[in-house]
Formats: C-alpha cells, structure tokens, sequence
C-alpha cells in the first residue's frame, strides 16, 4: 500500500498496485501515465490542478507534469484543459531557445487529463536534425512499441513498479496480446469491480503465475462480497510468492470478514516476519486487536505504526477510537485532532470529535461538528443519529426528533435512534408515539435493556401496571441487578395490590443498593400498607438519614 502524494489534502492510503489514488484521482509514485511517464513526487498544488515530478521513460529525462484533480474537476472542465493543452503543444513547437520550458505532450489515462512540460534542448548534428516535440514523441512511442512489450509485461527489475509483489515471475505476452492486468487495474481504481474481476480472471487463465492479477482477483472479491473466494485468490498469490508482506496483510483482511480472527492475527504476524517495518500490517492488526476487545495491545500497535508513518489518518482515528472506548477522553481528542491535521475533509471524524466532546459534556461545542458531517455526508444515518443526541442533552427536543427521523429514514434498522427518539418523546409528553418508538427500538435490539425498562416506567405512568411488568420482567432477565427495574416493579405491583410481590421487589432493590433511599421509602410505604408499622418505620428512618448523609456530601 501507499499514500496519496497529496498528503495536505487526502493522504489515503492506496494499495501498491494502485496508479491513482481511490480517494482522489491523482497518480501515485511509481505509476506510469500512458506506460512513459514515470510519477516521482508531487510538488504543489492550486486550484483543482497539481504538478508533479516526472520521468520520460522513452526520452530518460525528467519532466514537469501538470493535471487536474479528478475528484475537483467536471467533464467540461477536463475538455477545456486537453483543449488548451493542444494549443499549448502546437505553440510550443516553434520554441527553439535552449533551456526554454515547452508543453511537450498531453493526454487523458484514466480519470486523469494532464499535460507534460520539459526543458527544450537543441538537438546537435550528431544527433540528426531537429524534430517538433509532437512527431518526436510519435517517433519515439513507434519504437518503444517495436522494440518493448507492454508495460505489465516488463522484465523483473521494471515490473516491481507495478507489481505488488517483488517480480520473480515474469508475465510478459506477445504483442497485440489484450493487457488483461492493465484493464483489470483500471476498472479497480474506477471502482468498477465486476469488470475489473473479469479482467483478473482472464490475466489468471493466460498466465497463471501472474501473482497481481491473483491479488487484485482478491481485492475485486473482496469487494463484491465474496470472502470465501477472495481468500482462494490471495492463497494462491502466497503460493507464488510467500514472502510478501503485503499478500499476507491483505489475507489478514479476508479472514476478518470472514470472522476467524485468530487466523487473521497470524497473517499479520507473519507480514511482521517479513518486514517489521510494515506499516499496514500493525495497523491491521491494531484495529484487529480493538475490534476483539483487546484495547492496550492495539494501542501498542497503532503506535507502532504511527511511528513508522505519523501521516496514516485512519491510524489516529482508529487510535481516538479505542481511547474513546477506554473513556480516556482528553487522549482521544488529541488523536482525532491530529487525524484532523492530515484529513479534514471526512464526516467521520467530524462526528468522531463530536462524540468526543459530547461524552465530556461539550454538547454545545459537539453540535456544530456533528452539523458539518451532515454536510459532509448526508446520507450516513449515524451523524444524523449523533446530532440527534448533542440537540437531546441541549434539551432542544422538537430539533433532535427531526434529526432522529432523518437516521432513520437512511436506516430504519438503527435501533439507538429508535430508542432516543422514544426518549425525546417521552420528554415531550408524547407517550404513545414514545411507546410505539421504544417497541421498534426492541424490534431490532430485544436485548436493549433501557428500552425495556423506559418503557415498563411509561407503561407505569399510564397506569397500565400489568404490561409495565412484562417490560421490568424483560429487563431484569437481562441485568438481575439493574436497581431502578427492581424498584419500579415493585411500585407496579403495589399499584396492583400484590403487596408481598411488591415487598419482594424492593427488597432486591435494597438488597443491591443499600445506599439508595428511595427504594427504602418505598419499602417503608409497602410495610405500613402491611401492618408491620415498626418495620416501615425503620425503613423511613433509614432512608431518611441516607437523605441528610447526601445532602451533606453535595453540600
């Protein structure tokens, strides 16, 4: 895998056969443009436009190259610059003033127009006579075509460019041959999945040593859903070329989807044999590590890999993430906030930081994040859902109903949303509409114990005793010692006059909570209905000093 070279802006991190990044469009180090230009590094960037360093593999000399950013740039704003572009080249053929910079060539490979420069050097007699940059690069693309076979099929030392594995295996075809591994590459970075698969498939069937084309076989699977197939295609990858640490990272992947995590663990393991260095691999398994449970240890990992590359965005967030978990609040801002330094542009982390703020008690700064990952990506349930909860805590109800809906129109299977909605309806005295949202709640999540117990307590209010049991039942079969259910089954049951069934109850209550008074007095209430007056009597007295010890402390 490697980074976008435009680091300030995305700085995704690719995968190694990729010659233009996922997220933005612009080529990455090593790719070829049109199989001459070799990219070497990016050296700025302004107005939807970026320049990079180059070499001319025909000419063997460095050059500028200047492009549109895909993800920045219309259809008719691509037609504009090959326009200008053209009458750039035709201009520049009549420069012939030594160490002139010239438009010497330009074009569109894949999603990307751009236009070549190069410093003009007058051609010597020796050299023959003088030719206008256009035929030269006509002439020299003839003989690169007479005397090279395509790209992917280069020889071993030149195929490492392309290929994610080190080239033991060569895979060169005969001319006119179709580049399967090329059109295959192609319609990945497009996103196009099926036709790359096809693509993969048909490179396999005329070269079944082609280690690439069995990886991006993997990585197209991967995609369309088909993990058992894609660890069949990564496997036989490994099987040509085993000491890849890529190959085993990207196997590492598979198994987790596939959920046999101890397998994936040892992928990663070995891609650290390979080369402990290998960045990808400890954030693989970081997050492997965080998704088990396993907090420390993929704390321990991100590190590594932070410290091997500080520019891997989604190693801090992953890192915000897992400290989050641990409540360590003020370590996971830092996190995301340095997240925020190399990518600013993604909803998830605006919605990230504002869960952060949010959990310490920031609502009020919360919102406004949570308000531009809507922006940002306003078809993702879970930062409706999030705003939803800043506009909860900041009591402004009617608002945080409406940000609800949205979640769940997106994703009426959100069961947090339906539980919060029914919250905020409770809060506004919409106590059907409330009952009728915590039962969806519980449609999708039987086992969301507040939902049940919120709703035993509506159901309580209403005076509808008998269902508000059921509801306390189900919830005290998921948590025996969830305190307030005890308490207010046994206020239902009194309402009822099931006096000892309610004593029992709030004996639990007391039982599990001996410090809270409120259980007390209601077991003092239910002992009086019974006669036993000394019993309720002691049981005020108590409540009543547990009252005056808190309000000590508060004081």
């Amino acid at each position: 895998m490697g980074l976008c070279l435009d680091l300030g802006s995305c700085g995704f991190a690719n995968r190694d056969k990729a010659r233009f990044c996922a997220q933005c469009g612009i080529p990455t180090r090593g790719a070829l443009l049109q199989g001459r230009y070799e990219i070497q590094q990016l050296t700025s960037k302004d107005r939807g436009t970026v320049t990079l360093q180059a070499i001319d593999r025909y000419a063997g000399q460095p050059v500028i190259v200047r492009a549109l950013v895909p993800r920045e740039s219309s259809a008719k704003t691509r037609e504009d610059f090959l326009q200008d572009a053209e009458l750039a080249v035709a201009l520049s053929s009549r420069i012939q003033e030594a160490g002139s910079v010239r438009v010497v060539d330009y074009g569109q490979d894949g999603p990307l127009a751009f236009l070549v420069k190069s410093e003009y050097e007058p051609v010597t007699d020796e050299q023959g006579p003088t030719a206008s940059a256009q035929s030269l690069a006509q002439v020299q693309r003839d003989i690169w075509k007479a005397t090279q076979t395509p790209f992917f099929g280069l020889d071993d030392e030149d195929a490492t460019v392309r290929m994610a594995v080190p080239g033991k295996h060569k895979t060169t075809q005969p001319q006119g041959q179709r580049d399967w591994l090329m059109e295959g590459n192609q319609a990945y970075e497009q996103g196009s999945y099926e036709e790359a698969l096809g693509a993969y498939e048909a490179a396999t069937a005329y070269n079944s040593s082609m280690v690439e084309a069995w990886s991006g076989k993997g990585a197209s699977l991967l995609h369309l859903g088909r993990s058992e197939e894609a660890l069949s295609a990564y496997d036989q990858a490994i099987a040509l070329c085993a000491d890849n640490p890529e190959l085993w990272t990207s196997r590492g992947s598979v198994l987790h989807e596939l959920g046999r995590y101890d397998e994936e663990m040892a992928c990663y393991d070995q891609a650290l044999k390979l080369n402990a260095d290998y960045v990808y691999a400890w954030s693989g398994r970081g997050m492997a590590l965080a998704e088990q449970n396993r907090p420390e240890e993929a704390l321990l990992a991100f590190d590594r890999a932070l410290l091997l590359d500080p520019r891997q965005c989604n190693v801090w967030q992953a890192m915000s993430d897992t400290l989050y978990s641990l409540q360590r609040y003020d370590e996971a801002l830092l996190a995301i906030d340095r997240a925020f330094e190399i990518d600013d542009k993604r909803a998830s982390l605006w919605d990230t930081k504002g869960n952060i703020l949010r959990r310490m008690k920031q609502p009020e700064q919360a919102l406004p994040l949570h308000e531009q990952a809507t922006q940002l990506d306003a078809y993702n349930a879970t930062v409706w859902f999030d705003q939803g909860n800043d506009l909860r805590d900041l009591m402004r109800f009617p608002e945080a109903l409406a940000s609800y809906d949205r979640a769940l129109s997106l994703d009426p299977t959100l069961a947090g949303a339906w539980y919060n909605r029914g919250n905020v309806l409770a809060a506004l005295h919409r106590y059907e509409e409330a009952l009728a949202s915590y039962d969806e709640a519980l449609k999708y999540d039987e086992g969301l114990t507040s939902a049940w117990y919120n709703k035993g307590s509506l159901l309580h209010e209403l005076k509808r005793h008998e269902e508000a049991l059921v509801a306390f039942d189900r919830a005290l079969a998921a948590d025996a010692h969830y305190i307030a259910a005890w308490n207010n089954k046994g206020l239902s049951l009194f309402a009822l006059g099931s006096l000892d069934e309610a004593l029992a109850a709030l004996d639990q209550a007391t039982s599990f909570a001996p410090e809270e008074p409120d259980a007390w007095y209601n077991k003092a209430v239910v002992l009086e209905k019974l006669g036993r007056q000394q019993e309720a009597l002691t049981c005020q007295q108590w409540a009543q000093s547990l009252d005056q010890r808190k309000g000590h402390i508060e004081v």
